[in-house]
């Protein structure tokens, strides 16, 4: 499997190379896209999700980061999402979350999984540098895996400076304010979220990055979404979710872990 994804890695560079830090995607009024959470190796889980996609006939889908890590088919999930991207460059979308580095992949799983293998982790890591950090869908809804870092313009965003993008979480609280995920993570209030979708334009937000009960959650009068795809995460017991726009409506399907 290793192998085989090293193999892709090439390619898969090329592509992501010439997309910019912020994607801009723009369906047909008629099509819908799918928007998906966090995969954490979770190969039952993105195969539930594909299924989906040709049940609800949707051609495009957006993924929200954290394709490895915490489950042990983070190689397969990555080989499957970079040959689909490879396939379907204009359809399928990748995004980058706080697990596509190397300092999260050293701890919880993915190093592990591919043999302790610290080239290989180096090469894969020139490829999480390369993906997009964010998404803008129908000049209204802004997608990011983890947050927002103020009220800033969505110009000022780039894949240097992905971390408070990949890292940061909402509060009911105010402003920026300290985050129990460490030192260098903010979370974001009500007055943060309606300054940046004001500055930028922008209805509403959906993010991945929490781990949730019952797959998503909605927070500040329905401006921003929180989607979670990996379901009974390291044994959490939840369900899982993802979403669709469909008509500029948000509509999302929670799923369970069937073999529970």
């Amino acid at each position: 499997m290793k192998e085989e994804l090293s193999l892709i890695l090439p390619k898969i560079n090329n592509v992501l190379e010439s997309e910019p830090a912020v994607l801009w995607i723009d369906p047909k009024p008629e099509e819908s896209i799918m928007l998906i959470g966090d995969i954490h190796g979770d190969l039952d889980a993105l195969d539930f999700v594909m299924g989906m996609r040709e049940e609800l006939g949707c051609r495009q889908m957006l993924f929200l980061g954290d394709y490895v890590d915490r489950g042990m088919q983070g190689t397969e999930v990555l080989i499957i999402l970079f040959r689909l991207k490879l396939e379907e460059p204009q359809n399928i979308f990748l995004l980058r979350g706080n697990h596509e580095t190397v300092d999260m992949n050293l701890y919880y799983g993915f190093f592990e999984e591919i043999g302790f293998d610290r080239g290989f982790l180096l090469d894969i890591s020139r490829t999480y540098d390369r993906l997009p950090v964010a998404a803008v869908i129908s000049g209204q809804t802004f997608c990011v895996h983890g947050g927002i870092n103020g009220t800033e313009s969505i110009d000022t965003i780039t894949k240097e400076g992905a971390f408070p993008y990949l890292w940061n979480d909402p509060s009911k609280r105010p402003g920026m304010s300290s985050s129990s995920r460490g030192s260098t993570v903010k979370e974001f209030g009500p007055d943060i979220v309606d300054g940046f979708l004001e500055t930028n334009g922008l209805k509403r937000i959906v993010r991945g990055h929490t781990a949730l009960r019952t797959g998503y959650e909605w927070w500040f009068d329905g401006k921003l979404l929180s989607l979670f795809s990996c379901p009974d995460y390291v044994g959490f017991g939840n369900a899982a979710a993802f979403a669709y726009i469909e008509k500029g409506e948000i509509k999302i399907i929670t799923f369970i872990n069937r073999d529970r």
